[in-house]
């Protein structure tokens, strides 16, 4: 007979190998495709313990195969969840319960636990989250209302005298640069115009803080004069300024405002009255987005009321309101003042226009669920088509969508750090995502994580794939323990070894410290030894770091493997180690599990 080492090393020489091969088993075969025709048309906790072959599968998946019998012991533990730390899964000993729960979690998915990925599932529905957050905060409103304010409004300022003389236009042209208006001096910020930045000696170019310089280069009615106001400086400082406020705003992609944009030009002129604009729900969600309403949440009534009213009678719907977004919208689109001729006026061919593609490049979006739907269309279009983190990268969209879902603006992040974030993943605690303190970066990675699965990152679903490898590893280790229980046992801690951290883990399951006791060459009394003083000695003796390292790892399970065989020669019958896997560990029933069983019998 082959000797357990190199039993061992025939397994782990090439493990993908080994598992190919238990997955043409006829029966493993069968099985597996049963799993994969059925566990996504499982929608309730009901629905799977009641079919028996597919719940005997999935037990098996996490080592549970015993227990399959237990079916109202398994649908109390998955009807709590872990997402409490009290919870039935999270009070048992045994973490396979829990992580069991954790892969069908059916208390926090519902009906999706069998079909819930992070990427097609989580992802649109925290972006839609961002973007109805932003439209409820009253930051976003401040901003949104000063954005409109001040591209309705620069284009009339001539000098230096005009902008000084508007502190709602000064705010924003300042804040563009970071620099707050209303705790400068205004006899500073003259003085800073005025000097304008042709002369390095000029007072903005003196200062140490060149945030002065750029807010003079850009507003440098020294040079431009009365022209100054229509430079491409200065009719960007919104965008800017909604940066410098730092909230997390979600901007629509550049494809949905170029869409959105060309769709108003060519049909607006078409538009005769209040009926026409109130039949073309897309022409409206656009020209009530440039005045900071939303045609999603206001009703019909509401909206043909402000309409009909126009603005002419200070009494009208539109103007006693104290809110004025809809008396400036009223008064671009006065059908009440200029019937049919309305939409041919520069107020609405060019001013609403210009009003709704700053305010929705800004991020400044109104029409939420339209703006949300027709990006969450694309996203879902093509996300199942990324397969690397060279394709998330490249399709600026999709990156977009996927950035703002997690509250990460796209704007302000660098591709460079976005794709060193994803390189890294969330594996190790020192991965550039997890060491930052921002954990907005860690669930974006989280979601997207090709670090860990690959290919399969943007459509893995713990409930499929996951539980079918481990499935396979489980039917590997049994297959290899029927011929030699040290080869099971080797291929166990190498399975656990990376999730180790300390060696209480170890001493809690049987089959590990099994390992550990035999590497040492210890007896097996040694067990009963205290546990404080045991683990003080396996610190004496290992770093418990080394099972994370591949090479120490391999050589230790060489160690074992090779005092397994002295003391269990394999010319001669295999002393039988089931008693290890009817222990609190991998396999077998555990006594805290037993209790539990017997009370809820009660």
């Amino acid at each position: 007979m082959v000797d357990t080492y190199t039993s061992y090393r025939l397994i782990t020489r090439d493990i993908g190998r080994s598992l190919e091969r238990v997955e043409r088993e006829p029966m493993v075969d069968r099985e597996t495709k049963y799993y994969l025709d059925n566990i996504s048309k499982v929608r309730t906790i009901e629905d799977f313990v009641k079919d028996d072959r597919l719940f005997r599968y999935a037990m098996k998946a996490h080592g549970l195969g015993d227990m399959a019998y237990a079916k109202a012991f398994m649908v109390k533990a998955m009807k709590e969840g872990v997402a409490d730390p009290d919870s039935f899964a999270n009070k048992l000993q045994d973490k396979r319960y829990a992580e069991f729960v954790t892969t069908y979690n059916f208390e926090k998915y519902g009906e999706r636990a069998t079909t819930y990925s992070r990427a097609v599932n989580d992802t649109p529905q925290n972006f839609a989250s961002n973007v109805a957050i932003g439209t409820l905060d009253s930051g976003f409103k401040f901003v949104e209302g000063e954005v409109g304010y001040y591209v309705s409004t620069i284009s009339n300022v001539q000098s230096i005298d005009d902008l000084m003389a508007d502190s709602r236009l000064l705010r924003v042209a300042m804040g563009a640069f970071g620099l707050d208006s209303t705790k400068e001096a205004p006899a500073r910020v003259r003085e800073m115009l005025e000097g304008g930045v042709s002369d390095p000696a000029s007072p903005a170019n003196s200062l140490a803080d060149k945030r002065y310089a750029a807010f003079v280069a850009a507003f440098d009615f020294a040079r431009y004069g009365a022209a100054t106001t229509g430079r491409d400086a200065v009719q960007a400082a919104p965008k800017q300024f909604v940066l410098n406020t730092g909230m997390p705003l979600v901007r629509p992609s550049a494809e949905f405002v170029k869409a959105e944009t060309d769709y108003y030009k060519a049909n607006i002129g078409k538009v005769k009255s209040i009926d026409d604009l109130m039949r073309d729900q897309r022409l409206l969600r656009v020209a009530m987005s440039a005045f900071g309403l939303d045609a999603d949440v206001e009703t019909p009534k509401q909206i043909r009321a402000m309409l009909a009213g126009g603005v002419s009678n200070p009494d009208s719907p539109a103007n006693q309101l104290a809110d004025r977004k809809y008396a400036a919208f009223v008064s671009a689109f006065n059908f009440v003042e200029h019937g049919a001729a309305t939409t041919g006026r520069d107020a609405v061919q060019k001013d609403a226009l210009k009003l709704y593609t700053v305010k929705t490049e800004s991020g400044l979006v109104a029409s939420t669920k339209y703006f949300a739907g027709a990006e969450t269309d694309y996203y879902l279009s093509k996300v199942a088509g990324i397969h690397s983190i060279d394709d998330l990268m490249a399709d600026k969209r999709l990156l977009n969508f996927a950035l703002a879902a997690y509250g990460l603006d796209p704007a302000q992040e660098k591709p460079a750090t976005i794709r060193a974030m994803l390189e890294g993943g969330v594996g190790d605690p020192q991965s550039p995502a997890n060491k930052l303190t921002d954990k907005r970066y860690a669930g974006f990675v989280t979601a997207f994580n090709f670090m860990e699965y690959g290919e399969s990152a943007t459509t893995f679903n713990r409930a499929q794939q996951p539980s079918i490898d481990k499935y396979l590893r489980q039917t590997l280790e049994e297959n290899a323990g029927r011929e030699n229980e040290g080869v099971r046992l080797a291929l166990y801690f190498e399975r656990k070894a990376g999730g180790l951290t300390n060696f209480y883990e170890i001493l809690a399951d049987p089959a590990l410290a099994k390992v550990v006791r035999t590497a040492l060459s210890l007896p097996d009394s040694f067990a009963s030894a205290d546990i404080d003083r045991q683990v003080k000695f396996f610190e004496e003796k290992l770093d418990i770091a080394d099972f994370t390292d591949p090479e120490r790892l391999g050589k230790f399970l060489t160690r074992f493997t090779s005092l397994w065989e002295l003391n269990n020669p394999t010319a001669t019958p295999t002393i039988s180690l089931s008693v290890l896997f009817s222990q609190p560990a991998e396999f077998g029933i555990s006594a805290s599990t037993l209790m539990a069983l017997q009370t809820l019998k009660r």
